[in-house]
């Protein structure tokens, strides 16, 4: 009963963590207006963002030594709920900065914390379910934006709303925390023996990782980009502002709809043809993106959003299978920081790219990575057959 419990706040925690994820590429269109900033100012905030969760991703494994998953979980959400509030009632663009540093060491542990624990104690389903947890905070931003913009409400008062969420799985977290002491410790074997974590140099070390920190790069490079951009490319294309923000909610129901669904197959298919699966997916998406009239494009960002589905946890998910569980929470860290690193500067540098040449260039951008991503997977797959 307790494990039950247990993981059904994880899912909520997970919640949690994709509730930002998706407001600052919906609300932009209008709130780079609202902020008197360039368009490409949004690459500015995202890199901010970003750059707060590497630092939290890459500090974790020393954290987790000292602190419990539970306590890391429930200050992190406390830290994002923060500084979504505050974005919503500060309207100045480089004031906003300090508390997007903010949002990004709040969504750093937390991410760590719980993808490692899933990775070492549940299946792909879970991981699956996990991340589609995920996929479901995304898709509120997007369509409480629009249905704010239909009535010409301003973009702060979604942050507002979203803030109350966020301080809600807090409380419940924050609750819970005494039944996180009765489950089996994380690091521990099967046997019950205390699993010793290696440090930064052992685990780079292993057979392979390198190859998953550019496949962890490369993947959350094309999410981001798609998450942070596909609305203002819409405007461009003469789509309204609040279409824009609902077509790209559908992104994200895309992303939950491919995590539900692998839920249920990725342990009979297993994580490497769900991966090869998955940028099969995208690719017909960007293609499609690229062929149809404008008016459809959500369309191809569904598809593209389904893609993306099964990588990112299933890709988690071969970390304690592939390098050991006693390397797991230093690379899960290491795999946090670097898909970090691809969403805080390659979305900003197509904001760059296209301010000065154009807009356009959105789903060919997007192309380059899913190259590099399937490299990366490849090339692990060979290692590990």
């Amino acid at each position: 009963m307790i494990s039950t419990i247990l993981i059904i706040i994880i899912y909520i925690s997970f919640i949690s963590l994709g509730l930002p994820d998706s407001m600052l590429g919906a609300a932009w269109p209008l709130m780079h207006q609202s902020l008197n900033v360039d368009v490409a100012a949004a690459g500015i905030i995202s890199m901010t963002v970003c750059g707060g969760t590497i630092i939290s991703a890459a500090t974790y494994p020393m954290i987790a030594r000292k602190f419990k998953t539970a306590p890391i979980t429930a200050i992190s959400i406390a830290l994002t709920a923060s500084g979504l509030l505050s974005f919503g009632f500060i309207n100045n663009f480089w004031a906003l900065l300090p508390f997007a540093l903010i949002l990004g060491l709040g969504g750093g542990c937390v991410d760590s914390a719980l993808n490692n624990y899933v990775a070492l104690h549940y299946k792909g389903r879970e991981m699956s379910f996990l991340h589609a947890s995920w996929g479901i905070g995304t898709t509120v931003g997007p369509f409480l934006l629009s249905f704010l913009f239909a009535r010409n409400l301003s973009w702060q008062y979604g942050y507002r709303y979203l803030s109350l969420f966020q301080w809600a799985i807090c409380a419940i977290v924050t609750i819970s925390i005494p039944l996180w002491s009765k489950m089996k410790t994380v690091n521990s074997t099967n046997d019950g023996e205390e699993i010793v974590p290696v440090g930064y140099r052992e685990a780079i070390k292993r057979k392979g990782s390198i190859y998953a920190l550019l496949g962890f790069l490369a993947y959350c490079a094309m999410e981001n980009t798609a998450m942070l951009w596909s609305a203002s490319y819409m405007v461009s294309r003469g789509i309204s502002e609040s279409d824009a923000a609902m077509f790209a909610g559908l992104l994200f129901w895309g992303i939950t709809s491919g995590r539900v669904v692998s839920g249920f197959i990725t342990d009979r298919v297993g994580d490497k043809r769900m991966i090869r699966g998955g940028i099969s997916i995208i690719i017909l998406g960007v293609a499609l993106i690229i062929i149809l009239p404008i008016e459809y494009i959500f369309i191809g960002l569904f598809i593209i959003g389904f893609g993306y589905g099964p990588l990112y946890p299933c890709m988690i998910h071969q970390t304690p299978y592939l390098y050991g569980k006693d390397a797991s929470s230093t690379l899960m860290g290491l795999e946090m920081a670097s898909a970090y690193v691809g969403s805080t500067f390659m979305p900003a540098l197509f904001g760059l790219l296209s301010n000065h040449l154009t807009m356009n260039l959105f789903p060919f951008y997007i192309m380059i990575f899913i190259a590099l991503c399937l490299f990366a997977t490849e090339k692990k797959a060979k290692l590990y057959r």
